[in-house]
């Protein structure tokens, strides 16, 4: 029993660092220049006219046609990959779950920070962000089932 409550421990630990780091490489976009931050805000806050987009798929297939281009294939796969965690880490630490309920917890967070973003000016509300984000979870949660269902094996 105690070695099963140190597995989740673990496991919320990670959880708590991947969310930090979220927050300020997703979010803050932090490279280590905090000035970077502060110009960052100042151009969102300068020009309202572009710090949302409420269009599905409205950015999504500008980059799918540009996919050759550095800019778009950073954009679509960054987006995706560094959301994995979030549904792998939420889904082991509440396995019990389904898999419906574990995406719909990724949702909200990752709404919440695109919110953080439009509310706080430093950076932009995408919902093409927040497709993206979500299919990175979405990977997140079938990895770990597909790696349940081989441990089975």
């Amino acid at each position: 029993m105690k070695l099963i409550q140190n597995e989740y421990n673990i496991k919320k630990f990670f959880l708590v660092l991947y969310i930090i780091w979220l927050i300020v490489f997703v979010v803050l976009k932090f490279d280590g220049s905090f000035e970077q931050i502060l110009a960052l805000h100042q151009t969102i806050v300068a020009d309202h006219n572009s710090d949302y987009n409420l269009i599905p798929f409205k950015t999504i297939k500008s980059y799918i046609k540009n996919i050759c281009e550095k800019y778009a294939f950073m954009n679509i796969f960054g987006n995706i990959i560094p959301f994995i965690p979030l549904g792998y880490l939420g889904a082991s630490i509440f396995p019990k779950n389904s898999f419906f309920k574990n995406t719909i917890i990724c949702l909200m967070l990752i709404t919440l920070i695109e919110v953080c973003q439009l509310v706080f000016s430093i950076g932009f509300f995408d919902i093409d962000d927040i497709i993206l984000n979500l299919g990175g979870s979405i990977c997140g949660i079938v990895i770990l089932k597909i790696q349940k269902n081989v441990k089975k094996i």
